[in-house]
């Protein structure tokens, strides 16, 4: 197959588009059906969350939320990290996706059948017998995901987002349906079980539908080493990222127990998956649109910077109201009962503010093949959030989240650092890029301050709504004042031009 002007051949003909210009349209429009698509899904799953709360107790969070490390220390060996690796790959054949596929398909078998022989044992760990068959429900799922990893990965290779904005959206529509509906009909923990469930079986059915791959049958050895080897030192990083993220779950819920970790893991939920929700879309367009423009550093660069301030403006000024207002939103959202949650869901979102650095690190280090540097800087990140975990834990849930706060500036600073000693973005052009928004930030602060004192005697949801009006309001009027944010929000105009034409060249970077 001869591949078109301006276009990479893979063997087989796979092909890539190296032109600019169409990469420019696609990551612009993939970003904004993306986003939009994870706007729909996080509101759908924050209202689940809410409604969930009121159907199922703490402990039944707790219960799930035990299984949830290991569950996801499994997916990490599930994936191995080749998903990513399918995506950078400039060239890649159809035997070496087949291959690939195969070799997934393989772990999954082998990791499901490690998971059930370990039930009873994690079972032993938390105290809890009826573990056992929540492991056992659990382990079933990762022949599920495995399926589906190589599909999805080429998907994404091929920038084809909306696609994977439906697929997003309809799993969580499917499993949501189902987790309400279990919950109200009163299967209690198992509820959560059946949401996840639908969720991967929706991924799988929408994945071979919509993809036009289909791998074949294993032939001759093939060389996938290089591939593995990228996989592998992913895999290492994915491994610290673990750490940091279920390290506390998994030290409350043996010190503390399962109600303890009900308020935990519902003040994680309510903070950190909007988070994801937002983060990981944007981490599919960035490191498919970076990957390829590596050739090409001043638009690389550019296109980084605006995909961060992106990630900050639209998540920042909302973290930081969900702080301020924890108080109020925690019973607000929850119920009474919940109130206990509030501290944790203050400092959770104070943490996360800053994450946005650690995760366009994370963009410029696999984007640019550097993943073997990604892990050594992982583990200095990761042996501060060890440290945090084990500081913190002495006081309980509350000082788990108390100490990711303190540590956050160091955890996801350290990474950007590292990332940025070499390749197309350097440290003053991350500050550069950063600081004005971060000013930005800082005014949704005051302004949120201020606007309390004014609504105090308002009802709580109003008062609520207006002062996340005044947290956005704030970070853009300074923004306005300045030359440095007016330059921000030109770069956000010209991506809201390009939607609105993508027919036409628009000046992305």
């Amino acid at each position: 197959m001869t591949a078109d002007a301006g276009a990479v051949a893979d063997i087989d003909g796979l092909t890539i588009s190296a032109d600019r210009a169409l990469l420019k349209r696609r990551s612009v429009r993939g970003a904004g059906v993306t986003m939009a698509a994870q706007g729909v899904r996080c509101l759908l799953q924050f209202t689940s969350q809410v409604a969930l709360a009121h159907w199922l107790l703490p402990r039944e969070f707790g219960l799930v939320a035990m299984v949830a490390p290991v569950l996801t220390l499994v997916q990490i060996f599930n994936d191995l990290g080749l998903s990513q690796a399918t995506v950078q790959r400039a060239n890649i054949s159809y035997q070496e996706l087949s291959a690939l596929f195969w070799i997934n398909l393989a772990v999954s078998l082998a990791l499901a059948c490690l998971l059930a022989a370990a039930a009873p044992a994690i079972a032993w760990f938390y105290h809890v017998p009826r573990l056992t068959y929540i492991v056992l429900a659990c382990a079933s799922l990762l022949l599920l995901s495995g399926g589906a990893a190589q599909q999805i990965a080429l998907m994404n290779r091929r920038m084809q987002f909306i696609g994977l904005a439906a697929i997003d959206v309809a799993c969580a529509v499917a499993a949501i349906s189902v987790g309400l509906l279990a919950a109200w009909d009163g299967f209690g923990a198992w509820s959560l079980v059946m949401m996840q469930a639908a969720n991967s079986l929706t991924i799988l059915i929408l994945a071979w539908t919509m993809s036009d791959w289909v791998p074949s049958w294993p032939g001759p050895r093939q060389s996938v080493g290089g591939l593995l080897r990228f996989g592998g030192h992913l895999t290492g990083f994915n491994l610290l990222a673990y750490a940091e993220a279920n390290l506390g779950t998994i030290l409350i819920g043996r010190m503390d127990g399962a109600a303890a970790l009900g308020f935990y893991d519902r003040a994680y939920k309510l903070v950190i998956v909007p988070w994801w929700q937002i983060s990981l879309p944007v981490a599919r367009v960035a490191i498919s649109l970076l990957s390829r423009l590596n050739t090409h550093p001043r638009d690389y660069a550019a296109a980084w910077r605006r995909m961060l301030r992106g990630l900050l403006l639209v998540a920042g000024p909302g973290l930081l109201w969900a702080a301020i207002t924890a108080d109020d939103l925690s019973p607000a959202l929850l119920g009474p009962a919940w109130r206990a949650a509030a501290p944790m869901m203050c400092d959770l979102s104070l943490a996360t503010v800053l994450v946005p650095f650690g995760a366009s690190a994370y963009w410029l280090f696999v984007s640019q093949g550097r993943v073997r540097e990604q892990l050594h800087y992982g583990l200095i990140s990761g042996a501060a959030i060890v440290a945090s975990v084990v500081i913190g834990v002495h006081w309980g849930a509350n000082g788990v989240a108390r100490s990711f706060a303190v540590f956050a500036v160091f955890v996801q600073c350290v990474p950007l650092w590292g990332a940025t000693r070499s390749g197309p973005v350097n440290a003053l052009f991350a500050w550069r890029a950063a600081w004005p928004v971060m000013l930005g930030l800082a005014a949704s602060v005051g302004g949120v301050t201020a606007a309390a004192l004014l609504c105090a005697n308002a009802p709580v949801w109003a008062r609520l709504v207006l002062l996340l009006g005044a947290s956005y309001a704030s970070c853009g009027l300074l923004l306005l004042l300045i030359p440095a944010g007016r330059g921000v929000l030109r770069e956000i105009w010209q991506m809201r031009e390009a939607l609105q034409k993508p027919r036409q060249e628009a000046v992305l970077f």
